[in-house]
């Protein structure tokens, strides 16, 4: 969203016009009488004409990691009755607290839903959970009770799985390093379809944890699509961490070990970060899969070079280099054909795909990484000539750091036609 997206403009007579998309699409969804609440002059606060009773008893923006932990320790240690909705370009979470518990929770971020939940601790597979989605679409029941009918779990399995759902939402609400939050004074308890006690204090403590310590985890493991591969230590390891280092296989990445055992990206990752520093496994990035992958990761590098070049006014010098060097390569026209160079120097991921398929050869991803990287390679070349020597040591690091998915794919293949 542009920093214009959500503005309004309100006239000399009051009258409010909106500006920016989506400040539109906000008003025409509210479309109605409103109460204009009394406020600073830098707030503006409305409430419907025609309200419910409900009382708003708090409300504020967050800009920092945690700007929620004050809120939810004033609800919890008051012990507030109401809902707390925290709203983000993600979409809003809402937590339900009754003296000082939260017992519900419900979110709109698609993989926080409860069939995206059961699928991360690997309760079941993505095609059950596909069928799950339908068959509670046509029946118009909830996708638990359609994942209890068609039998792929028991009311047993759901419940502890919905407290964990609550859980994790919470968790995530509270790192939020960006949104708004409002307190009001009730809810309406059918919202809630199977109420926990799950005591505020406690999960604000837990939520702290996790984000200091995820800090250092990200260190050496940016995120759950990193593959641990295991090392040849031949130590055991400790009887804690056993489940987790028998699932490396230098296959599956995080995601994949934690629907196995049951386990979610943080507990997962936390155990990867120990078995990483005992020297169990090394952490790798994941290998892009496919032509149109290995693009999307080399766009982006090729992006950042094309805009350097662009701010320092030589970008149609660098256009034109790397045209020549197209050229006399031979194979780049028949790979990049109606794929681009667009005008930030990147390529059609599909169009590629589309292109490498009619040439031949026995490893495509990797003579395709291969042709990238001299291309990539040779801009960066080219760019050290244009730009000034302060820019050229950022962007060289820049693109170093954007292409380190490839390094499984490093290795040239053995030499390959283009015909």
């Amino acid at each position: 969203m542009s920093d214009r997206d959500d503005l309004l403009r309100v006239d000399s007579t009051g009258t409010v016009h909106p500006v920016g998309r989506v400040a539109s699409q906000i008003l025409r969804a509210r479309a109605g009488e409103w109460r204009v609440l009394r406020a600073p002059n830098d707030v503006v606060l409305l409430r419907p004409a025609s309200m419910d009773g409900s009382i708003l008893k708090l409300a504020g923006e967050m800009r920092t990691p945690g700007a929620l932990c004050d809120v939810v320790a004033l609800a919890s240690q008051s012990g507030w009755r109401g809902e707390l909705a925290v709203l983000s370009e993600q979409g809003q979470r809402s937590f339900y607290f009754d003296a000082g518990l939260v017992v519900g929770a419900s979110t709109t971020v698609p993989e926080e839903r409860i069939g995206e939940t059961l699928y991360r601790f690997g309760v079941i597979t993505r095609e059950q959970l596909e069928a799950i989605v339908r068959s509670a679409e046509s029946t118009g029941k909830r996708v638990g009770e359609a994942a209890i009918e068609l039998e792929f779990v028991t009311a047993e399995d759901l419940y502890p799985m919905m407290a964990r759902q609550v859980e994790e939402v919470f968790y995530a609400a509270i790192h939020l390093t960006e949104g708004s939050f409002y307190f009001y004074d009730r809810f309406d308890e059918k919202v809630i379809i199977r109420r926990h006690n799950l005591n505020a204090g406690a999960l604000l403590l837990e939520a702290a944890r996790r984000m200091d310590e995820m800090k250092y985890f990200r260190e050496k493991i940016p995120n759950d699509s990193f593959i641990p591969v295991p090392t040849a230590s031949g130590k055991k390891p400790p009887d804690e961490l056993a489940e987790v280092c028998a699932q490396c296989d230098g296959k599956r990445n995080i995601a994949d070990i934690g629907r196995r055992i049951g386990q979610l990206e943080f507990e997962v990752t936390r155990s990867l970060f120990q078995l990483c520093n005992a020297g169990f496994v090394m952490m790798q990035a994941a290998r892009p899969q496919g032509p149109e992958a290995i693009v999307e990761v080399f766009n982006p590098a090729l992006a950042a070079i094309h805009t350097a070049c662009d701010e320092a006014g030589k970008g149609a010098d660098l256009r034109e280099g790397l045209s020549r060097f197209a050229t006399g390569g031979g194979v780049y026209d028949p790979l990049f054909m109606m794929a681009g160079p667009l005008d930030d120097g990147t390529f059609k991921p599909e169009r590629v795909a589309k292109n490498l398929a009619a040439l031949a050869g026995d490893d495509p991803d990797a003579w395709l990484v291969q042709l990238l990287q001299e291309y990539v390679g040779f801009a960066t070349f080219q760019a050290e000539s244009l730009v000034p020597r302060e820019v050229l040591s950022n962007l060289s690091a820049k693109v170093t750091e954007l292409l380190k998915p490839l390094r499984q794919l490093e290795t040239p293949p053995a030499s390959r036609s283009a015909e």
